[in-house]
């Protein structure tokens, strides 16, 4: 089984901070986040590298995660 990587371009810090304190149960799964930088209109790309058999809804229900 391979790596599936999701992004989300997010404006709200709210589903910032709910994905970096998942942060250790994504990658106890056998996934990785990167968070990036505002951009100059405060949005943020997150990227998310899950285990194909786990989809970002099981860890982070709600934020809209798009594969790549």
């Amino acid at each position: 089984m391979g790596i599936i990587t999701y992004q989300a371009l997010l404006s709200n810090p709210d589903n910032i901070r709910r994905i970096d304190a998942a942060r250790r149960e994504i990658e106890r799964a056998g996934g990785r986040v990167e968070i990036g930088a505002p951009n100059a209109v405060g949005m943020v790309l997150v990227l998310l590298r899950l285990p194909a058999e786990i989809t970002p809804d099981l860890l982070l229900p709600g934020i809209p995660f798009y594969p790549t």
